[in-house]
């Protein structure tokens, strides 16, 4: 029972979290807290849920560590303007509104390489603000449907941003630093702007 509770419990870490280094830390931290506090559970039903109750935590822990700096999947361009603007690290909160433009402009080109639902619908929820809700009225959609493009659009810009570029992150989520990954050998060879 505990070992499929234990591989169950990793595979929950290691999708919310940046790699599987981390996320063998913070099963093992799961592991020592359960413990700790197994004498406390009332109701033994609850066992599982408690479990991933513990896990939710200790993820929410690893992220708000103060000091940390790891790299992060980039995003799109809402998620980099909505990071604060003074930086912790070495950079200048300049540098850092800079880092986040120069990012930005390269979401542009990548947006246009979108499928045509998929580029409304991120351009109508992430870029002209409206509520999914508002944007499916204005499409014609379900709220299920507009969801569900704008999430795959997302994911899709995402992996088109990864593979162009890699990013660092201070520990308030401020870009500190972006590499381009070589432009001759990936996606961004055509894009203007990055």
């Amino acid at each position: 029972m505990w070992q499929d509770i234990h591989v169950a419990l990793r595979a929950f870490i290691v999708k919310r979290v940046i790699n599987e280094a981390e996320a063998d830390d913070i099963v093992q931290d799961v592991w020592l807290k359960m413990q700790r506090g197994l004498g406390g559970l009332k109701d033994q039903n609850r066992l599982i849920s408690w479990i991933y109750q513990i896990a939710r935590h200790a993820i929410i822990d690893h992220y708000r560590a103060p000091g940390r700096r790891r790299e992060m999947p980039a995003g799109l361009a809402a998620d980099l303007e909505s990071y604060p603007s003074s930086a912790t690290m070495p950079t200048t909160s300049e540098d850092s509104g800079q880092l986040r433009k120069e990012l930005a402009g390269c979401l542009r080109p990548m947006i246009e390489r979108l499928s045509e639902e998929y580029r409304q619908a991120v351009v109508l929820v992430d870029l002209e603000g409206l509520t999914q809700q508002a944007a499916a009225t204005q499409l014609g959609l379900s709220l299920s449907g507009m969801k569900s493009r704008v999430q795959r659009g997302r994911r899709q810009l995402k992996e088109m941003l990864e593979a162009c570029c890699t990013i660092e992150l201070d520990r308030r989520r401020g870009v500190a630093d972006y590499d381009v990954r070589n432009p001759q050998t990936n996606s961004c060879r055509n894009l203007q702007g990055c």
